[in-house]
């Protein structure tokens, strides 16, 4: 009988290395020998999300989720998966439980700013992408697109707030 934890380590290699298919089935053959091993759980639903399995991520990391809902990792997980499938109300009660558990987690800023956008919260959006920017290193890409999405929010809503007027 396998080790999950070095069934874990093994698929987080082949995982670094490409190999999705023979990590998946690690991770799998891990969760299976334990079904409470957090890491495997969560690592195979972060792996299907990078496959583009969104349905298949969602199931694994609500999983994970119910393993350890104390873990901010996980939500943010579950919360791209939503993300992804534009399920905006699911994904943001997910984000937000990052929040509430991990305040410094920089990147579910970033994408909480995308989901008030779409839901129509600009000011969130641009607080959110503010804070962002606060805490990411300056010459990183997503910094870049945090910058863009703030100055183009702001010139959307000044552009809309003088259509209006007119």
């Amino acid at each position: 009988m396998s080790d999950p934890v070095e069934l874990n380590k093994q698929a987080v290699q082949l995982y670094k290395d490409h190999d999705f298919s023979g990590a998946e089935e690690l991770y799998r053959e891990a969760v299976k020998l334990d079904p409470n091993y957090f890491p495997a759980q969560l690592n195979l639903g972060i792996l299907l999300f990078k496959e583009g399995r969104f349905d298949d991520a969602i199931k694994e990391c609500t999983r994970a989720v119910s393993l350890r809902a104390d873990h901010p990792s996980a939500h943010f997980h579950l919360g791209n998966a939503y993300y992804a499938k534009m399920w905006w109300e699911e994904a943001m009660v997910e984000y937000e439980r990052v929040f509430q558990l991990d305040p410094g987690h920089i990147d579910v800023h970033f994408a909480l700013g995308g989901i008030y956008l779409n839901r129509g919260y600009q000011e969130k959006a641009v607080e959110c992408w503010k804070k962002y920017l606060e805490m990411a290193p300056p010459d990183s890409p997503k910094a870049k697109l945090a910058q863009d999405y703030v100055a183009g929010t702001i010139a959307n809503k000044v552009h809309i707030g003088k259509y209006i007027a007119e």
